[in-house]
């Protein structure tokens, strides 16, 4: 009996319940998965800018879907990708990579010539490759990555994690701050994003779950902003997390924040001793998620 490599084609950027869904889906029809993705966002090429930011870079997204038992292959998307038909894309991924199923998204549209469902039979006579439409996520949810970027863009990470289906994450290396932390009692990790890419959640305070690259965890309070008590209001944007329990040295550590929820937005205190009063009420609220 021959194997059936099957794929399903998309940015998969999140990796969250409804391209879940359809990954489950994909794998019922194939004896191997693959999911055709891409390192770089369409709508880059298509705007000529970085934007939208990412909810997943191209190793966490490869991970995701590792774990779920699907082979990644990442492509560049660039002018040549960008014009290449629906006819064109689907001979290269047989040709090249032994695609013989594809399993696409309900309303999805592939190819420069935008071919819809009402195409796949003819697409099917002309490649060879069988395409299967997948069904919606059952209840009528609407999950998509642009709806949970504009959550998280909000604050809102709690909404954004039922919608992904775990806590949103951002990794990041330790680096050398100012140590004002310290001198109120709250020693703090000054984390520097490691993607440029990566979309950071709006300014504001937040419980989270601090993961070392060894495995250790730590409840954290995240500040991210421009600590307007401390330094000015024209800063650069910092993203500090002090580590409930913590104690020791965690220069040029890696750390990957799961953000739980929004505490608060980040305001002026008149005074140290304010500051250090709703970080002790932020600490208590973050022990108790």
């Amino acid at each position: 009996m021959s194997v059936i490599k099957g794929a399903t084609i998309g940015m998969f950027d999140g990796v969250h319940l409804g391209h879940q869904y359809l990954l489950s889906q994909l794998k019922e029809h194939c004896d191997e998965a693959v999911a055709v993705t891409f390192t770089d966002h369409p709508l880059w090429i298509v705007k000529g800018v970085r934007e939208p930011h990412l909810l997943s870079t191209s190793c966490e997204k490869s991970d995701m879907l590792r774990a779920m038992g699907v082979t990644p292959l990442l492509l560049r998307f660039d002018e040549n990708l960008r014009s290449m038909t629906a006819e064109e894309f689907i001979r290269t991924l047989a040709r090249e990579h032994g695609i013989s199923r594809i399993v696409l998204g309900f309303n999805n549209c592939i190819g420069s010539d935008r071919r819809s469902a009402a195409d796949d039979a003819a697409l099917r006579q002309a490649t060879g490759v069988e395409i299967i439409r997948a069904t919606e996520l059952p209840g009528g949810i609407k999950v998509n990555s642009s709806a949970i970027r504009e959550l998280i863009k909000a604050g809102d990470v709690k909404h954004a994690a039922a919608l992904l289906g775990r806590n949103y994450t951002l990794q990041g290396t330790v680096a050398h701050g100012k140590k004002l932390g310290r001198t109120i009692g709250f020693p703090t990790a000054n984390i520097e994003a490691d993607n440029r890419d990566k979309l950071i959640p709006a300014h504001g305070v937040y419980a989270a779950d601090a993961v070392a690259k060894e495995g250790s965890k730590y409840r954290a309070v995240v500040n991210i902003g421009h600590r307007p008590t401390v330094d000015n209001p024209d800063a650069p944007v910092t993203i500090e997390a002090h580590l409930d329990g913590f104690s020791g040295d965690l220069y040029s550590t890696s750390l990957t924040l799961h953000f739980i929820e929004r505490l608060r937005g980040e305001r002026k205190f008149d005074s140290l001793d304010k500051l250090k009063a709703a970080i002790a009420s932020d600490l208590n609220r973050a022990r108790a998620l």
